[in-house]
């Protein structure tokens, strides 16, 4: 699990602005995510949701097991977006878990 955090803390600088919310569901644009951010897919099928969280909240307890669910369910192989294998609003919780609960977490368009 360690290995899959250095890597996706590579993705940006993680001393970024502190005012920048924690995630933030994405867009659908082409490019790459802000500096200090990683994608993330949370859920399977219709359900499925893209955030974009700030690289220095995944090295906390409660993504880190999330994290260790994905590296169990997809290896560290996998290429694309890291896919979290939780919902959506499981997700919400533990970023809102990690960040404070003054993130503002809230469904599509809100910052979470």
């Amino acid at each position: 699990m360690r290995h899959l955090i250095r890597r996706l803390s590579r993705v940006g600088d993680s001393s970024s602005s502190s005012s920048s919310p924690p995630t933030s569901p994405a867009k659908r644009r082409v490019g790459k995510p802000p500096e200090g951010h990683v994608p993330v897919h949370v859920g399977d099928g219709s359900e499925a949701e893209r955030f974009l969280v700030r690289a220095e909240l995944l090295g906390r307890p409660a993504l880190a097991e999330l994290l260790g669910r994905a590296a169990q369910e997809y290896g560290y192989d996998h290429q694309g977006p890291l896919r979290i294998p939780c919902s959506p609003a499981a997700f919400r919780a533990a970023v809102a878990s990690v960040a404070g609960a003054g993130t503002g977490v809230g469904g599509a368009g809100d910052c979470c």
